[in-house]
């Protein structure tokens, strides 16, 4: 990579702007479309474009003369329940071809797409490798697995260099805690409001949680790195039952959690933990942050007191 390399960045939310603060870090030059207008802290930093994915006239703008673009946009999130198939084609897989097409006329080298462990959907094999059959349970996962077809078959036809990330469950300062998504960022919400915090299924799920800051260096890698396979698990390789995170909660903050008991729903995986040595070979990516210090920086984030571990 040089420091004159031009990148777009497609979305612009929790991951999408961490993202773009690790490419300015690296003193990269980028290009970021996003629906909402330039927060403060990138003004001057980088060439920010307000306006809608789908709309092919700020694709083109966002895409001019950029290398390596990421596409970070998905109005889904892996709990909808009830879904509008219409108009999530539309918002997704339509908006993403109509993506691709434009990368194509603007020569775009490389394209990097978020996508999601999700798309697995029911597994036996702990920790998940990229190479099984996905099964997607839910709409967000099918609609990310289609997005990865179509990004394979412009690889395929057109010779576009496709990184796939399919990433786990990131969380971190700047997630929102009234989203629809996030159980660690809708969890501290719960405590700021101190409401109980929900535990579907007695709080057995098991999920493979990332910090935000291990999440944009790895998507920095792999929209850098030299040759490497074109789909690759982002996570951190362990696994944490939902009650376990309270107890880290607990353990962390010196407080007492209320808690609530849910039942799972049809779209819920029960364990999702994936294997990342992929990641290790290819992108030489290795999470620098344990689950405990990443809450003990989003917790502080937040305003919340933590012990002294």
């Amino acid at each position: 990579m040089t420091q004159l390399q031009k990148f777009a960045v497609c979305g612009a939310g929790f991951i999408g702007k961490n993202l773009v603060n690790e490419l300015v870090r690296n003193n990269c030059n980028v290009n970021v479309l996003d629906r909402n207008t330039c927060p403060e802290e990138f003004k001057d930093q980088v060439n920010w474009i307000t306006g809608e994915f789908s709309d092919q006239s700020n694709l083109a703008e966002t895409l001019s003369g950029v290398e390596v673009a990421f596409h970070l946009v998905s109005s889904t999130v892996p709990g909808d329940e009830s879904i509008d198939p219409i108009k999530e084609l539309s918002e997704n897989i339509f908006s993403t071809i109509k993506f691709l097409d434009t990368c194509k006329q603007q020569e775009v080298k490389r394209v990097v797409f978020v996508s999601s462990s999700s798309v697995y959907g029911l597994q036996e094999t702990m920790p998940i490798p990229e190479g099984v059959v996905t099964n997607p349970i839910s709409s967000h996962g099918i609609q990310k697995l289609t997005i990865e077809k179509y990004l394979l078959l412009y690889q395929f036809l057109h010779g576009l260099d496709v990184r796939i990330v399919r990433l786990s469950n990131p969380f971190g300062p700047g997630q929102s805690l009234f989203g629809r998504q996030g159980f660690i960022a809708m969890a501290i919400g719960k405590m700021i409001n101190n409401q109980p915090i929900l535990l579907r299924d007695s709080g057995k799920p098991v999920r493979d949680f990332i910090f935000i800051d291990d999440v944009s260096h790895a998507l920095f890698l792999a929209g850098t790195k030299g040759k490497t396979t074109s789909v690759i698990n982002i996570g951190s390789g362990v696994g944490y039952s939902l009650v376990e995170v309270v107890r880290l909660f607990e353990e962390v903050t010196g407080k007492s959690i209320l808690s609530e008991l849910g039942e799972l729903r049809k779209v819920d995986i029960p364990v999702s933990v994936l294997d990342v040595s992929l990641a290790h070979e290819q992108l030489g990516f290795q999470p620098k942050f344990t689950m405990r210090e990443g809450l003990i920086q989003t917790f502080r984030h937040h305003g919340i007191e933590t012990l002294r571990i």
